[in-house]
């Protein structure tokens, strides 16, 4: 129960960060309405198996994908944020060709994010 509870917190969390104003009216921020909004569908989508499945393997792998999922694009959006709030001149460094960390920096989160869940896997199926 208190794993439902979690996924439909950060379900929340993940349309509110998106749909935070200033992104949703402009193209502004690190994709705002353009990535955030479907990556926050996707953690609906995850949210909603996760609540309709009855095989607890699968619940634990959910929960497991899931939260690496989300954890992976907290970083990438508080990497992004910290970025924007202490460089002078952030959006040459993140957005403009050819320099641009943006891509680098999100695929480097979930690249991690990636790594930590197989880990987890492989230590939950040696542990059963």
């Amino acid at each position: 129960m208190w794993k439902n509870l979690l996924f439909i917190a950060l379900t929340i969390i993940s349309f509110s960060y998106c749909f935070r104003f200033g992104y949703i009216w402009t193209a502004y921020g690190h994709g705002g309405q353009l990535t955030g909004i479907p990556f926050a569908f996707v953690m609906l989508g995850l949210t909603i198996w996760h609540g309709r499945t009855k095989y607890m393997i699968r619940k634990n792998i959910l929960f497991v994908g899931t939260t690496s999922y989300f954890l992976s694009l907290l970083g990438f959006s508080l990497t992004i944020e910290l970025i924007r709030a202490n460089m002078e001149g952030y959006f040459e460094f993140l957005y403009l060709e050819p320099t641009s960390w943006v891509d680098i920096i999100l695929l480097s989160w979930l690249g991690l994010g990636l790594l930590a869940t197989t880990i987890t896997a492989i230590v939950d199926v040696q542990r059963n």
